[in-house]
């Protein structure tokens, strides 16, 4: 009897690692871990910007075929499209955009359709589209508004000419 008191009252000298307390602690700081990685991810997920609708994907998707013909479209005809936007915003807010299209001699090509569409990869939920006027000697503009936000932009610009129709997709960097 006495030989048990002793025991019982004797210090435990085993390490944190012999005891194997370490297995329960790690296995908490991984569930911790977990949780703040899912929680950070939701958080940055559900900010304002940081994700868009593509709209009607699903239509677009089962339609691949046409959309793909009509991206290749400027390049089997030899076209050149360059696309520009005004450095800095006019004073009610609008950036002038401009499209010039080139046939394969490097002639303008005139009276053609040509819509556009544009967003800042930062906030792709914000698009803008229009229809450019044509200006003279391939020249087609337009003044966007709400284009205030600097850095790397798309524009996918629609051009309808002669019978054809071709999708050309551009990125622009806006500075300023």
């Amino acid at each position: 009897m006495g030989n048990n008191q002793t025991n019982s009252t004797q210090k435990d000298n085993r390490t944190f690692f012999e005891k194997g307390l370490h297995w329960p602690v790690a296995i908490v700081l991984m569930f911790v871990f977990s949780a703040t990685l899912i929680i950070t991810t939701g958080v940055m997920g559900a900010r304002k910007g940081s994700h868009a609708v593509e709209p009607d994907y699903y239509a677009r998707s089962l339609d691949w075929d046409s959309e793909k013909k009509m991206l290749n479209t400027a390049d089997r005809l030899g076209w050149d499209v360059r696309v520009s936007a005004s450095p800095v915003l006019d004073p009610v807010g609008s950036r002038l955009v401009s499209v010039m299209i080139l046939d394969q001699d490097n002639n303008p090509i005139e009276d053609s359709l040509v819509e556009i569409t544009c967003f800042a990869q930062s906030n792709a939920r914000d698009t803008f589209t229009n229809i450019l006027q044509h200006g003279g000697a391939g020249q087609y503009q337009s003044r966007l508004q709400g284009m205030h936000t600097n850095g790397l932009w798309e524009y996918r610009i629609s051009i309808r000419h002669a019978g054809e129709q071709a999708l050309v997709i551009k990125s622009l960097e806006l500075e300023g």
